[in-house]
């Protein structure tokens, strides 16, 4: 596990010309001192819900990176998607209300946790050490709705999106997009002991978004966009797959397109593991929980909830399927 040193001070002296009472706090780091005064800690107004937007020629990725695309499926492979589901991505962008979807409908999902004391990320990395697939010493499920371990910064979807792609020839990826204002505001509200999730991943030096990365929601856009232009650059070389983009954003809409895409009911989809401080507008839409507060593995049911409630059988070999190969 990596660990990260961060002291919070408070004072009236003077550090560097910078009166300490205006310094929000200091993070050290054995690379560098990272300040971040209280007049510049949020990067970006709390109020803004315009999404990031990098004007042409000022990122060589351009502006397509922040948009779903709603062309991905073909009408044709409606209902007929065949698993895993692997979410491809990233923490605090729609993983619990996938876990949600699909644990409602009767899926079997795990999210973030793999088995009982294995984090995905780690059942991943040590499949691959072996030259296993991927997901070979993993839980079996038909879902995966969080692979990466959030603020440990061990990404999968990133490091290993090459062997996932490949070791999984027919299987279905996720993509959830989120408004980048409303995605950092969550990466900082999320604390982990006296950190934020912004911070432990300014710090972890993931593939892409080195250790110094992500001082602004500039930065963390830019990140995003990287990994999206990627994703899809790897999935469409092989045509055997799907990549399904969905648009947080628009609850409406992407309810009735999850619906239709998966043939699930659409009261499964909903808005899960929301900070509804954060986001009081959600608080009249449609609020998904499995089981009260959703676990990290969803058994799955018998049988599958499809569109309208109408009940069909789960379409998996070797009923009933064992928890581990």
């Amino acid at each position: 596990m990596r660990r990260h040193r961060h002291r919070y001070l408070w004072s009236k002296i003077v550090l560097f010309g910078i009166p300490l009472v205006s310094i929000r706090h200091i993070t050290l780091n054995y690379k560098y001192i990272r300040l971040i005064t209280a007049s510049s800690s949020t990067g970006q107004a709390e109020g803004d819900t315009q999404n990031i937007v990098f004007p042409r020629g000022n990122s060589e990725y351009g502006n397509d990176c922040f948009e779903a695309r709603t062309d991905t499926v073909p009408r044709s492979l409606y209902g007929k998607l065949s698993h895993p589901f692997i979410n491809l991505g990233f923490p605090k962008i729609g993983s619990s209300s996938l876990h949600s979807f699909f644990g409602c409908a009767g899926y079997r999902s795990a999210h973030y946790r793999c088995s009982p004391t294995l984090r995905c990320a780690e059942c991943i990395q040590q499949s691959i050490a072996a030259r296993l697939p991927p997901l070979h010493n993993c839980i079996l499920a038909e879902v995966y709705s969080q692979i990466d371990d959030g603020s440990h910064g061990n990404f999968p979807q990133i490091e290993y999106l090459e062997e996932l792609v490949r070791g999984y020839p027919n299987a279905t990826f996720l993509l959830p997009f989120r408004n980048m204002n409303h995605w950092y505001r969550s990466l900082r509200k999320w604390h982990k002991n006296d950190t934020r999730m912004d911070e432990d991943l300014m710090l972890a030096d993931i593939p892409g978004f080195r250790s110094g990365n992500g001082r602004t929601v500039h930065e963390f856009s830019e990140w995003f966009c990287k990994h999206v232009t990627r994703v899809r650059d790897m999935v469409s070389r092989f045509p055997s797959h799907s990549l399904v983009e969905i648009d947080l954003e628009d609850n409406v809409s992407t309810r009735q397109r999850m619906s239709d895409i998966f043939d699930v009911d659409a009261t499964c989809w909903g808005r899960a593991n929301v900070n509804l401080e954060l986001h009081p507008e959600l608080r009249s839409e449609n609020m998904v929980n499995v089981g009260g507060q959703s676990k990290w593995f969803i058994l799955g049911n018998r049988m599958i909830k499809g569109k309208d409630g109408t009940m069909r059988k789960r379409n998996y070999p070797g009923q009933p399927f064992p928890l581990y190969p």
